[in-house]
Parts: C-alpha cells; sequence; structure tokens
C-alpha cells in the first residue's frame, strides 16, 4: 500500500499494468498533482517498454558446441552397391532428397544456436532515459523456470524486485531478498508470490542500492530471517561501476 504522501510502492506494477481499476485510479489521480513521483512513474514506464527485450543471463553447456559441431559432420560414403533390377518405389527414390534437406536443416539450427550461445553471453543490464537500471536474475538451477528483474533508481535510492516463476509457499515460509556488498548479506525485502508464481516488492536498503554488488533470493521462515539460511533460488550482479 502507497504511504501517507506518496504511491511509490504501487509504481512498478502500475507500469506493468498489474494493479486492480480502483489502485490504477489512485494512482493516476495522486500522479497528476505529485511530481515526484510522476518522475519515478515515467523512469519506470520506460524500463517496462524494454523489458520484452531482454532475457535474464544464461551460460550454456561447455559441450554444445562440441555436439552441435558432431550433429552437422556429413555421413561417411557408401560403398557402391549394385543397382538392383526391379524399380524402386517412388517413396524410395524421395530419400536422397530428405536427407539434404534434413542435414541443411540441422546446419540452420546449429547457426542460429551459435547466434543465440553469443547473445546470451553478451546480454547486460538495461538502463533507461534518466539513468534507472533494470537488471534480470536468473536461477541457479537450470531446470528452475524462475526469473527476475531488480529496477533500481538513478540515485539507488529507490528500487523494487519484480519476480516470476516462484511458486508460492506456504504459510510458515516467505522469499527474502538479499543485498550483497563485500560479501556481507543485507535483507533487503521480505515477500510471497501469488497463485500465478508471480510476486513484487519494493526494496529497502540502509543506503543506495548502488553500493551494492549484487541480490540473492532465498526461502526463508515467514517474516524473514536475520541472515540467509534456507534454499538460493534467485540471484545475479548488479553490474555497479
Amino acid at each position: 500500500m502507497p504511504d501517507e504522501t506518496h504511491v511509490l510502492d504501487l509504481l512498478p506494477d502500475y507500469a506493468l499494468g498489474n494493479l486492480d481499476a480502483n489502485e490504477a485510479s489512485l494512482v493516476e489521480e495522486h500522479l497528476l498533482s505529485c511530481w515526484i513521483c510522476r518522475g519515478e512513474s515515467d523512469s519506470f514506464q520506460a524500463v517496462a517498454e524494454q523489458l520484452s527485450f531482454t532475457a535474464p543471463a544464461a551460460i550454456p553447456s561447455s559441450d554444445l558446441k562440441q555436439r552441435l559441431l558432431e550433429r552437422v559432420q556429413p555421413a561417411r560414403p557408401r560403398a557402391n552397391v549394385p543397382a538392383q533390377p526391379s524399380r524402386r518405389p517412388w517413396l524410395e527414390r524421395l530419400l536422397p532428397v530428405w536427407s539434404l534437406a534434413s542435414l541443411f536443416l540441422i546446419i540452420v539450427l546449429a547457426g542460429f544456436n551459435l547466434l543465440l550461445w553469443q547473445r546470451l553471453r553478451q546480454l547486460e543490464l538495461i538502463t533507461a532515459a534518466g539513468g534507472m537500471r533494470a537488471v534480470p536474475l536468473s536461477a541457479p538451477d537450470t531446470a528452475s523456470r524462475a526469473t527476475g528483474f531488480v529496477l533500481i533508481s538513478a540515485n539507488g535510492g529507490n528500487g523494487a524486485l519484480i519476480v516470476d516463476g516462484l511458486p508460492p509457499l506456504d504459510e510458515s515460509q516467505q522469499y527474502q531478498l538479499w543485498l550483497i556488498r563485500d560479501g556481507q548479506k543485507t535483507s533487503g525485502a521480505v515477500f510471497s508470490t501469488d497463485q500465478a508464481s508471480y510476486g513484487g516488492t519494493r526494496i529497502r536498503a540502509p543506503g543506495s542500492l548502488l553500493e551494492y554488488s549484487a541480490v540473492d533470493v532465498t526461502i526463508e521462515p515467514a517474516g524473514g530471517s536475520p541472515g540467509p539460511t534456507g534454499i538460493r533460488v534467485l540471484g545475479g550482479p548488479l553490474f555497479n561501476p
């Protein structure tokens, strides 16, 4: 819920279109008269428009290139076989054509995967006009579908966390965000996700978020813990200068 004078907590969900009609109306009415929230809202909107053009960084397996090269190696030529006197069926005569088409398709797919690999390796944070940052987070377990973004204002004074693919926990547990600096982890938020495995929260830190080098998300007892005790489900560097 917003505080008595501002609606900063609602701005991330407002930018993503996740508020209900009453909350959206409340934010829009407030923005008409508050230049502080209006400036933050413009920054969130700019970042939200660019989220579809990025994804959390992923590292392909070390043997991907070798496996792709093995798949496109041409088959060894077979020894000459005397022609059969009987006439071959029409489907059999088409097999060489299908073989060439399949080989071509494999080569195209191999090239696409290599380009995708290069793209993922070069992925960096988004910096919107005005200096707001959107930093992608990824799951340490490659089988997990969890993703997330940390949004940081230009001066590092405000931030928000948006996650997707984190299943809702039972009432005795919650997710907790940790801000990492020089190996020390400070709690930045305690939150839950809905039945659609989606959630968001404002990040609260004792100082500027630009002072931290990375973030982690772990599963902790309801209400949070003084330090990480549970499984790490999301994380990533903040790419601070």
